[in-house]
């Protein structure tokens, strides 16, 4: 689908609804832990578009990362109450496949800090041993030094090097590592207790009548303070279906108790991100 197809269908989207939705008396408002606004939607999607996006759909904070990391800073620039900028460590797509080896991240990294104020690094793709490379112990010790998350896109071996190396620092499991198993998320929960789990995309919740299974609404409630939700518009077409996979997450998220579901769906990232 191209660019102008995603810019009608977005431009239809932001003309069906209403610009501010009443958040005071909407129990289903959004802190989303995983926003992409990356350039392939920045002429689709303005910033300015971007932000009622998320207005209409009652994400009222995000976190906001993008390739390259420019798209980040645009937003945020565009709406620093609503954008909580992460630092991606990507110069570029194909860079994704590399930076964990380059020499020069820390630098990349040290110009970008000093744009915006970065909360974080991430989402940042990497697996296996290519956790344990020097930049990537740099990265790490540049979030210590600044008190910043990390959000690693990864399998159980990466993330076990991860958590080792930073222990004490907020660590945001993106889409929970999809399939990995509930007993491995408790283990490594119970271990790491700045280990949080990201949603989005993650496999095994629902049901095939789109209701939480028994063992995930357990582990939910178990553990309702290491959960965030998330959209991952990491192509055009998730931002313009926004609405429809923000309803779906509500869905879920009604199947729980209201402190349950306040917690996952905007206290843990407040806690993790204060203003």
């Amino acid at each position: 689908m191209g660019v102008m197809t995603y810019h009608r269908i977005i431009a239809g989207l932001l003309a069906a609804s209403p610009l501010f939705v009443n958040a005071a008396i909407n129990p289903a408002a959004i802190h989303d832990g995983h926003i992409h606004y990356d350039e392939d939607v920045w002429e689709a999607l303005p910033p300015a578009d971007a932000i009622d996006m998320l207005k209409r759909e009652n994400i009222q904070r995000a976190l906001v990362s993008a390739t390259p990391t420019e798209g980040a800073e645009m937003l945020y620039n565009a709406d620093p109450e609503t954008v909580i900028p992460m630092l991606r460590p990507y110069k570029s797509w194909r860079h994704r496949y590399l930076w964990f080896k380059d020499a020069e991240l820390k630098d990349y990294l040290l110009e970008h800090l000093a744009r915006v104020p970065y909360r974080g690094f991430g989402e940042f793709h990497v697996f296996g041993t290519d956790a344990d490379t020097k930049p990537m112990e740099a990265m790490i010790e540049l979030a210590r030094e600044r008190k910043l998350a990390l959000h690693p896109h990864t399998d159980p071996e990466g993330m076990r090097l991860i958590l080792k190396k930073a222990p004490d620092i907020p660590v945001l499991w993106a889409h929970g590592g999809f399939n990995v198993p509930v007993d491995t998320l408790r283990e490594l929960l119970d271990m790491y207790p700045k280990l949080y789990i990201e949603l989005s995309l993650r496999e095994g919740m629902l049901d095939d009548d789109q209701r939480l299974t028994l063992q995930w609404k357990q582990f939910l409630v178990d553990y309702r303070k290491r959960f965030l939700v998330g959209m991952d518009t990491y192509k055009p077409g998730r931002w313009a279906d926004l609405p429809e996979i923000a309803a779906e997450t509500r869905d879920w998220l009604q199947q729980l108790a209201d402190d349950v579901a306040a917690d996952i769906s905007r206290n843990n990232l407040d806690r993790l991100f204060p203003r």
